[in-house]
């Protein structure tokens, strides 16, 4: 099983149903989290529904059982069998409000929410996105001693804590310890950057049911296809998501800045593949206007590519 991780700003539902129609291989897609607003309340876009071409997987940030269940319901109302809950997030605006990765230190609370919310019998699965702590990696196992006390769907774990963000190595020692004491699926994700790489972490451990990947697909949008990539072919397909996902943000109503936004998003992982493509891609970052948007994608294909896939 292969998942797409979430990435606040890039992997959107216009970009999922690219990807999904130009190069596919994705069993599921993961949304990036919902959380309530300063008015206490989630706010959806019209198109989030479950009727796409793809499994798509709503995924959420709380660490209270009422706001789980808000959640839950209206997903279950938008036709989704499936959600994620994110006690994973790194990044210190979140953790530091007892959120993601800064919740996992508190496996009591955990244990709380969790019991309020399955004792509601909401009929939708519940999957958990984690990391091993916060700052200290040992809080993993607290927190899968209450885990394992629920019909948690899945779990997917990144190896690393949260104060790492995305620097030094996973600690794939630790992950192996969790794959041994978890008594559910589990989906491992973290620096897996190649097909080589997904090959190594499925021979190393063959028990994880599946692997998320993220930045590398993003990267390089072919890295599931094993077989030998002319340059020519992957500018081709390259072209090709592009312009799927220029169409599905104009289809799905999206404001003239909010596409050039998007736009940009969409190049700053595959700019790495070329030869003078990070210059351009600061270059574009500055870009105010969507007529002059369309200069860069010329300026991205003229250049030679650095990595041939």
């Amino acid at each position: 099983m292969i998942y797409f991780a979430p990435l606040q700003s890039y992997t959107t539902l216009p970009y999922y149903l690219a990807f999904h129609s130009q190069i596919g291989g994705i069993d599921k897609y993961f949304t990036p989290f919902y959380r309530i607003n300063k008015q206490g309340i989630f706010e959806f876009e019209s198109q989030l529904k479950a009727d796409y071409s793809i499994c798509l997987i709503p995924q959420v940030l709380t660490n209270n059982s009422k706001d789980l269940a808000t959640f839950a319901q209206e997903m279950l109302n938008r036709g989704f069998k499936e959600m994620n809950l994110n006690i994973g997030c790194p990044f210190p605006m979140v953790a530091n409000r007892h959120l993601g990765s800064g919740l996992l230190p508190y496996a009591d609370e955990i244990k709380q929410m969790l019991d309020e919310f399955y004792n509601k019998q909401i009929p939708i699965k519940l999957s958990i996105k984690s990391r091993l702590g916060w700052q200290d990696p040992m809080d993993i196992f607290s927190v899968i001693q209450v885990l394992n006390d629920f019909p948690i769907h899945e779990l997917i774990l990144h190896p690393r804590i949260g104060i790492q963000k995305y620097k030094g190595e996973p600690d794939w020692s630790l992950f192996e310890k969790v794959l041994n004491i978890w008594q559910g699926d589990i989906i491992g994700n973290g620096d897996i950057n190649t097909i080589e790489d997904l090959k190594e972490k499925q021979s190393s451990f063959n028990d994880a049911k599946g692997w998320m990947l993220g930045r590398g697909l993003l990267t390089n949008p072919l890295l599931l296809s094993e077989e030998e990539q002319s340059s020519g072919f992957f500018l081709k397909k390259l072209q090709n998501l592009h312009d799927a996902f220029y169409q599905n943000l104009l289809e799905f109503g999206y404001a003239e800045g909010q596409i050039l936004n998007h736009l940009k998003c969409f190049w700053e992982y595959p700019s790495k593949n070329f030869s003078n493509g990070e210059r351009i891609f600061r270059k574009l970052k500055k870009t105010g206007k969507m007529h002059d948007y369309w200069d860069f994608p010329k300026l991205f294909f003229d250049q030679a590519l650095e990595i041939i896939y």
